[in-house]
């Protein structure tokens, strides 16, 4: 199975669908620093099948688009329908949310 590269205008857009499950990769130090609004943090190194994400697309991403690239392939090996975010949040232009409050 593969995944489906998509920009980060239709990242955001899907992540406000139901089933929809926005993953930031990037360690947690990084998240805490700025991660977009919704977004739950499941590092790429320790990424793995959770309960939380059973039954939902995942929508991942990271700094620039290589780690959510690698974490997408497996998940997809792994039967989730994923979508990587291209570029990652580097091209975000929109708040994002630090420790609990927007910037």
């Amino acid at each position: 199975m593969d995944f489906i590269n998509i920009s980060m205008k239709e990242g955001v857009q899907l992540a406000q669908k139901k089933n929809n499950l926005l993953v930031d990769v990037r360690e947690p130090a990084q998240y805490k620093k700025g991660h977009l609004k919704s977004a739950i943090n499941i590092p790429y190194g320790i990424i793995q099948k959770k309960e939380e994400v059973e039954n939902k697309s995942l929508i991942v991403y990271c700094d620039y688009g290589g780690q959510s690239m690698l974490a997408a392939r497996h998940l997809a090996k792994e039967g989730y329908i994923v979508y990587n975010i291209v570029g990652g949040v580097h091209y975000y232009r929109g708040q994002l949310t630090a420790l609990g409050f927007t910037r």
